[in-house]
């Protein structure tokens, strides 16, 4: 999943900066998310999706978590 993050940032032309401006955290966090370090909460995973016009099912390994309905 991390590595998926990474391509379909750049392919949309954005930074790390650019989507951590979006989700309320640091570069250096979101940098976290994308190498690993940091486990995705639904909230950030449909927001990443969101930033990225993709459907989280997309970036998340876990069908069932990502076909819940996010409130």
């Amino acid at each position: 999943m991390n590595k998926k993050l990474k391509v379909l940032r750049q392919k949309k032309g954005l930074s790390q900066e650019n989507i951590a401006l979006e989700l309320g955290i640091s570069q250096k966090a979101y940098s976290k998310i994308e190498n690993g370090q940091t486990l995705l909460n639904h909230e950030k995973l449909f927001k990443i999706a969101e930033i990225l016009e993709i459907s989280p099912k997309d970036i998340c390994p876990i069908q069932d978590l990502c076909n819940r309905t996010h409130k």
